[in-house]
């Protein structure tokens, strides 16, 4: 537009009226309206109720939340008969026994009681994972089955007019006798030695799994733990169910 005008003076006067009226009547009649952004200045009370704790915040709570071998088990009537057990357990095998002798401290049977209910913790956790209706309708059954199976085979091969003369206690010996000697007898069942061998071996395997990370690294611990619970729990166990 301005490459258009005029070099004279009095040309360009008419055109910059006109430019001037038009842009007047323009603004007359066209309402202008400019976005104005509104830009809320943070207050520092407002910043502070931001950072500000939920009223439900773990972290505002005044009782320290529960072990994880109290939320493991999740029952009460459980929790109080493991811990009466291992009380008898702890003052019949380590305060009375030996440890009252040496020192009147408290903290190691306390440190064991941790040990051991953490590990019954982890068990109870892990049995509340296996599937009972498989465990009840198909595997203990076909276990039941083979055992079955196996003392037929074997009375099959022994005599099924001898095995009824024998008494009960002649009749185990002579089956005792004839799967050794078929190599179909277990480990445990050899003698009281082997029995002690397989339970410890047994419970080896276990407290890896069951034993937190830093007692299950600790020989001395694991140890421990493995002869408390194969001589003290497993072993009179045995012996009750099978007491010959």
């Amino acid at each position: 537009m301005i490459s258009d005008t005029s070099k004279s003076m009095l040309m360009n006067a008419p055109i910059a009226i006109l430019l001037v009226s038009g842009l007047r009547m323009l603004f007359n009649e066209v309402e202008f309206r400019w976005k104005v952004h509104d830009v809320r200045l943070q207050s520092y009370l407002s910043h502070l109720e931001k950072k500000q704790l939920s009223a439900n915040d773990s972290r505002l709570a005044t009782m320290p939340p529960p072990p994880k071998w109290k939320r493991d088990i999740d029952s009460p009537v459980v929790e109080a008969a493991m811990q009466d057990f291992i009380d008898k357990l702890l003052r019949d095998f380590v305060s009375d026994l030996w440890y009252s002798d040496i020192t009147p401290d408290k903290e190691a049977p306390e440190l064991i009681r941790a040990v051991i209910m953490d590990a019954l913790g982890e068990v109870s956790g892990r049995v509340k994972e296996v599937n009972l209706v498989d465990l009840l309708t198909r595997d203990v059954v076909d276990l039941i089955g083979d055992h079955l199976d196996l003392f037929r085979k074997n009375q099959t091969s022994i005599g099924v007019d001898v095995m009824g003369i024998l008494s009960s206690e002649e009749r185990d010996e002579r089956l005792k006798h004839h799967l050794l000697a078929s190599k179909q007898l277990h480990p445990a069942l050899i003698s009281p030695e082997s029995e002690y061998k397989f339970l410890q071996q047994l419970m080896g395997g276990l407290l890896t799994i069951v034993l937190r990370p830093r007692e299950a690294q600790c020989p001395l611990v694991r140890c421990i733990a493995r002869e408390l619970v194969t001589c003290l729990v497993l072993q009179p166990l045995m012996n009750l169910v099978s007491p010959g």
